[in-house]
């Protein structure tokens, strides 16, 4: 996932057995390997293609020269394979039309032109209008997602991910983990029924009517650390979600407030990051079920002290990809100009001052709390 080999990001040697050891004949019959959104391109044309910015990700791919790199397929005991990898395209290059065949299979108009498409993360952000650095794409939804886009990769290990773009000449930083708005789910699926059955009575949304007791408590109102660790914590698998600084006083309403700001802090960790390697960010560019709420999405907006922008579309992938087969088909000359037509940016929050003084403090607590467990992990494990 970095920029080419042998730069202190080495290999793995303990890899696992692959199935394929123990069926060798079947390679023999193997003529393509593909990623699935490949194959599938592959099923509609006929045409076998790599699109560049998946294999990116995938640590086959020497992100500085653009190729495969042979000395990481040996790594990976893959060498033999290498003449199955197939050829590599771009995000929004056209790789071939509908087939005779897959037109009568699905209903699609045979002859239709068919892009590469484009790793997840990269049509997020281009749906976001990341076109250029100005801004960091921040996405909260089932995973928290934080990127931006640089001519420069990070080589010094500050960042989990370097990956090439979906535009020419741009790498993809990126930091991201589990603590995102899955968190919240779980949280008013788990412990808020009361809650749940009082907004169905009310005729409200779940999630709005929690906002609403979230809403009575200030800033200020409460110091409880909600960790958003039920999935794994930003950089560590084995850390527990937590609920710490609750006494007798607090209510449904406090902790309901502390887990929308401990997501928030959590997207903070990895935002601080990214921004340590930038030097000036004009604006967040926010997306996720988090902008569903004006409070959850004004928390963000203070804990960050930037500037908020939200994005007004719900599905951020499809539209990415609708761009690529926009350029592709020639409607666009390419993303950026897509981009300026298909993405329609929201409202833009500014940060309230004093709730970031506020907030500053509280994530300092949140960070301190997060180093004084991260020792303990291990041993709440359960045994088997």
């Amino acid at each position: 996932m970095g920029h080419g080999r042998n730069r202190g990001q080495g290999v793995r040697q303990d890899i696992p057995e692959h199935p394929m050891d123990h069926e060798p004949k079947r390679l023999e019959q193997v003529q393509w390997i593909f990623e699935v959104k490949d194959y599938i391109r592959f099923r509609l044309t006929g045409t076998a293609a790599a699109e560049i910015t998946d294999y990116s990700g995938s640590n086959l791919l020497n992100c500085a020269t653009k190729t495969f790199d042979k000395d990481l397929l040996d790594d990976f005991n893959l060498g033999h394979l290498s003449h199955a990898l197939p050829p590599l395209v771009t995000s929004s290059q056209m790789c071939g039309t509908i087939s005779k065949q897959a037109a009568a299979d699905t209903g699609l108009a045979e002859g239709t032109p068919v892009a590469g498409g484009m790793f997840d993360i990269d049509a997020c952000a281009v749906a976001m209008d990341i076109t250029n650095e100005d801004h960091v794409a921040v996405i909260a939804g089932t995973w928290s997602i934080n990127e931006y886009i640089s001519k420069r990769p990070v080589l010094d290990r500050s960042v989990m991910m370097n990956s090439l773009y979906c535009m020419d000449d741009y790498y993809l930083i990126e930091e991201s983990s589990p603590t995102s708005a899955s968190n919240h789910a779980w949280f008013v699926d788990t412990f808020l029924a009361e809650e749940r059955a009082e907004a169905k009575r009310l005729g409200k949304h779940p999630y709005a009517y929690c906002d609403e007791l979230a809403a009575s408590i200030p800033p200020d109102g409460q110091r409880i650390v909600f960790l958003p660790y039920l999935y794994g914590s930003n950089y560590n698998a084995q850390a527990k979600a937590s609920l710490l600084g609750m006494d007798s006083h607090h209510t449904r309403a406090h902790m309901v407030r502390a887990v929308l700001e401990g997501i928030a802090f959590g997207h903070k960790v990895h935002l601080n990051r990214l921004l340590a390697n930038r030097e000036s960010t004009a604006s967040i560019r926010l997306a996720g079920g988090v902008t569903a709420s004006e409070l959850w999405t004004r928390i963000f907006c203070d804990v960050f002290e930037l500037p908020v922008q939200t994005i007004d579309t719900s599905e951020l992938g499809a539209l990415g990809c609708a761009m690529a087969a926009a350029v592709a088909s020639g409607i666009y000359k390419d993303l950026p100009e897509a981009a300026a037509h298909m993405v329609h940016v929201g409202e833009t929050h500014q940060p309230d001052l004093a709730n970031s003084a506020i907030y500053r403090d509280k994530f300092a607590l949140y960070e301190s709390v997060g180093a004084a467990l991260e020792p303990t992990w291990k041993d709440f494990n359960e045994k088997t």
